[in-house]
């Protein structure tokens, strides 16, 4: 027999977190651009966004920078909590 996990529920993200935490707007917003995509497009946007954030690593010009630096970091970590979050809900 199957079991469900119970206590994750389907509120936007975006929403529950602007509710509950002091998030920085701009990773709500994050949130906002994704959150409605299907599983599948998430871990696409996911896979693009990898693909961009390793070649801004080795270009020598970002030597020494902080990854929160590269300019689609606040969307990586929206999609990669939005594709965690699919995760155990579906």
């Amino acid at each position: 027999m199957a079991t469900r996990l119970r206590g994750v529920n389907d509120e936007p993200l975006s929403s529950l977190l602007a509710g509950i935490a002091p998030v920085a707007p701009e990773l709500i917003e994050a949130f906002a651009r994704f959150e409605h995509l299907p599983y599948a497009d998430l871990q696409q946007r996911f896979d693009e966004h990898t693909t961009r954030f390793r070649a801004w690593v080795e270009d020598p010009a970002n030597e020494g920078r902080p990854i929160s630096e590269w300019p689609g970091y606040l969307d990586r970590i929206a999609l990669d909590a939005l594709i965690e979050r699919r995760t155990w809900r579906e």
